[in-house]
């Protein structure tokens, strides 16, 4: 027996934090005519604030963009802001040698002039300082918040260091330890010191060539109990250095000068500007760029505005960020956006998963190419994939048109999934599901294969999946191996990593090691069960019942016949012929077990509930479901309410007592029903409506969650309870996790126009 399905061995970092959710929220047009120079934000106010190369200062609410104030007190650039939390006072510092102290109603405190141009500023809370960074030196002065020595810092008690030979651009402090850095290329680590009387400072390390060009920003990010030291250049890379100055990582070379730094703390990803419409997403906790995989800045123009400054809000889910010409953007963190992306290249049709450890996630998509998603064992939030591509191979063929199939097959070969497809007359996204159906019909007939539908059957551990071409696809896996725990060698560090490149060590770890994680291995197609001459719409296994000894597999399609398979012995059990009459095409189809019966929709209209033998030849109606006014094409058996559950293109969502005597509830979306799917854990019903998923509460049909970010029809849906997330697949390509909804726990859905972009206010020169 050949494969059909061959796995390529591309073995793809691809996805990523899955508490990442993102949001543009605000878009503010600055008519100040000069350029930004520093971003800040006041922590008593909750304002952020721009400074200008003329030294003005202005500060804007997060929340809607307009401006509050507008000052101009320093007389050049204004270089640097800092929040002093604790006092509720903000510093402001400039090249024409003053560091101001503004007050929580925006007016100067106190002016501190010393005489020579400050570029960055910072605060030891451990040691009570403030941190002055000016050419060839570090200044510190001791705080007083009372103001006992008439300003707010003791002028005559600071002191200085020199150990910089240029600029000191950047300055960060983590308990007693002072980190600096410079147009000098150093690196400079301090710690700090406190006898009766006086403060000081010593030097603790020295990186001399820390870089290849001037360092530009500092980030301290800290995780657990994990601290790391990121610095930026104007050699275009990233550092990652250890707490105490050891360099474990090297990002880059990025595509121009690091213009910005900020660590996301809601969400665990450092962002990176380099001169790009976009930041490089990072995340410390795995050494991998993400970006590719993350839905803010997905479907972004690529001619968009350059990004330059970054700044994450330490009390708010805000991040703040300038860009070319004069702009200020704002993002926020959102509870019901998208926590993980992963794209494929084809529109994705059908979904599914396997519940063992470790959970496994299967696509397919319209070209005839699946995709087997593995969490990696270097992130809870990377996702490792393995692609199965169509070839022309022959395979063992099961049923009653095997034979047919094959010399059909010898014939007309099949279209590989790469081949281009000719477009229709309506594109994907613009046809409805019944129409798409009608559409893949026709497509059959030219030789094309498109996956429909799939389903993993728990007790053989077989993926089904059905297709346009009429066949039914069944993987096996060849072998168990026990799980094996990863060891810190067996993923290096990577110290030079291309900020567009995903490749990594531990992913040639994975190629030559096989997956270090799994407990499945040689994921092959086994067999195809030939049985329908139209496209398989619709699957369902009868499982879960102590009479049944094996799971057995029905399937129904566009011809209009229900099968009924062995999956043990991969055989036809029996293909029934006393159908209901002009019952339509089949397109979709449930089991429940505990009543040990079965109900399959039509393109009419109606649903059919049957009795559930494997053993007997004829087809036992029980009872016909009649109220939709449009084809039923998502059917489920909602085991906690122990009802079906029905929906339709006219929008309609009907709940059904469970003999199917009476329709007990009817819900209503705005648009035709694409999927349906059960919340195992609270019973919720989740309806995929167009590209929006909708979650209802089966006792007072109330829509109490809606998820958006898919870009076209949410083809799939599954709720994975060990990830306490649902998982959806749409038309856009791409396979898309949400948080799992929760009864009591309120969701913060974000008030605004839909992906949250809108103008603020007028600037005011």
């Amino acid at each position: 027996m050949v494969q059909l399905f061959s796995p390529t061995q591309e073995k793809l970092h691809c996805a990523l934090s899955a508490v990442m959710a993102m949001q543009e929220h605000l878009k503010v047009k600055e008519r100040h005519r000069r350029p930004i120079t520093a971003l800040g934000y006041h922590s008593a106010r909750r304002e952020c604030l721009t400074g200008f190369e003329d030294g003005v200062i202005k500060w804007w609410d997060v929340e809607n963009g307009r401006m509050s104030l507008c000052a101009k007190e320093h007389a050049g650039r204004v270089t640097h802001f800092q929040s002093w939390v604790q006092a509720r006072l903000l510093f402001s510092s400039s090249n024409d040698g003053s560091v101001l102290v503004w007050a929580v109603g925006g007016t100067v405190l106190d002016r501190i002039l010393l005489g020579y141009p400050i570029f960055t500023l910072s605060i030891s809370l451990a040691r009570h300082l403030l941190l002055c960074g000016s050419k060839g030196r570090l200044m510190a002065f001791p705080l007083d918040e009372r103001r006992e020595s008439g300003h707010v810092v003791h002028m005559a008690q600071g002191f200085s260091e020199h150990t910089h030979t240029d600029i000191v651009s950047c300055i960060a402090c983590l308990d007693n330890q002072i980190y600096t850095a410079g147009y000098d290329k150093k690196l400079l680590i301090f710690d700090t010191y406190q006898t009766p009387g006086r403060k000081g400072l010593t030097t603790k390390h020295c990186i001399p060539r820390a870089h290849h060009a001037a360092i530009t920003h500092l980030l301290l990010v800290r995780q657990q109990e994990t601290t790391r030291v990121l610095s930026g250049s104007f050699d275009q890379t990233v550092g990652i250095w250890s707490q105490d100055g050891k360099l474990i990582q090297r990002l880059g070379p990025f595509t121009g000068n690091i213009t910005g730094l900020c660590f996301v703390a809601s969400v665990g990803i450092v962002w990176i500007t380099s001169g790009t419409t976009q930041p490089t997403l990072y995340e410390p906790q795995s050494g991998e760029i993400v970006s590719q995989f993350i839905s803010t800045f997905q479907g972004q123009q690529k001619d968009g505005p350059v990004l330059q400054q970054l700044l994450s809000l330490p009390d708010s889910r805000h991040v703040i960020g300038t860009a070319k010409p004069q702009q200020i953007l704002i993002w926020r963190y959102s509870e019901l956006g998208c926590l993980t992306v992963l794209p494929c290249k084809h529109p994705l049709e059908c979904l599914a998963y396997a519940k063992k450890e470790p959970v496994l996630l299967f696509s397919g998509d319209s070209s005839g190419m699946l995709q087997k998603w593995e969490k990696s064992y270097i992130s809870p939030f990377i996702y490792s994939r393995e692609s199965f591509h169509l070839s022309e191979a022959q395979l063992e063929r099961r049923g009653p048109l095997a034979q047919q199939r094959e010399e059909d097959g010898k014939e007309k070969p099949q279209l590989r999934p790469d081949s281009p497809r000719k477009p229709g007359k309506a594109s994907v996204g613009q046809q409805s599901g019944y129409t798409r159906f009608q559409s893949a019909a026709k497509d059959m007939r030219k030789g094309s294969i498109g996956f429909t539908r799939a389903l993993f059957a728990e007790e053989l551990n077989i993926l089904v999946v059905s297709a346009a071409d009429g066949n039914i696809y069944l993987w096996e896996f060849e072998s168990f191996i026990p799980e094996v725990e990863p060891s810190a060698q067996q993923c290096p560090p990577v110290l030079d990593q291309n900020s567009e490149t995903l490749a990594s060590s531990c992913v040639q770890d994975e190629k030559t090691q096989g997956t270090s994680s799994s407990c499945v291995a040689g994921f092959t197609c086994r067999t195809v069960l030939c049985g329908h001459t139209g496209m398989v719409t619709a699957l369902a296994v009868a499982a879960g019942d102590a009479g049944l000894y094996f799971p057995y597999l029905l399937s129904g399609g566009w011809d209009g016949k229900l099968c009924l398979w062995d999956l043990h012995n991969h055989s036809l059990q029996n293909a029934f012929s006393s159908l209901p009459e002009d019952n339509g095409p089949i397109l979709d189809m449930a089991y429940s077990p505990k009543r040990r019966e079965f109900a399959f929709s039509s393109s009419t209209g109606r649903v059919f509930i049957c009795a559930f033998n494997p053993h007997c030849a004829d087809l036992v109606l029980l009872a016909e479901l009649c109220g939709h006014k449009a084809a039923v094409v998502a059917l489920v058996w909602h085991p906690l309410e122990d009802k079906w559950v029905s929906g339709a293109e006219d929008g309609s969502i009907r709940l059904w007592s469970e003999d199917g005597g009476s329709c007990v509830q009817n819900l209503r979306a705005s648009r035709g029903i694409t999927c349906l799917c059960i919340d195992q854990v609270n019973g919720c019903i989740l309806a995929g409506v167009h590209d929006t998923i909708r979650v209802y509460d089966p006792n007072s049909g109330v829509q109490v969650q809606s998820y958006t970010g898919h870009q076209d029809s949410v083809k799939g849906l599954i709720h994975v309870p060990e990830m306490e997330q649902y998982v959806s697949v749409s038309l856009d390509g791409t396979v898309c996790m949400w948080k799992a909804y929760r009864p009591g726990e309120q969701l913060k859905a974000q008030s605004g126009p839909p992906h949250g972009l809108r103008d603020g206010g007028p600037a005011h020169g």
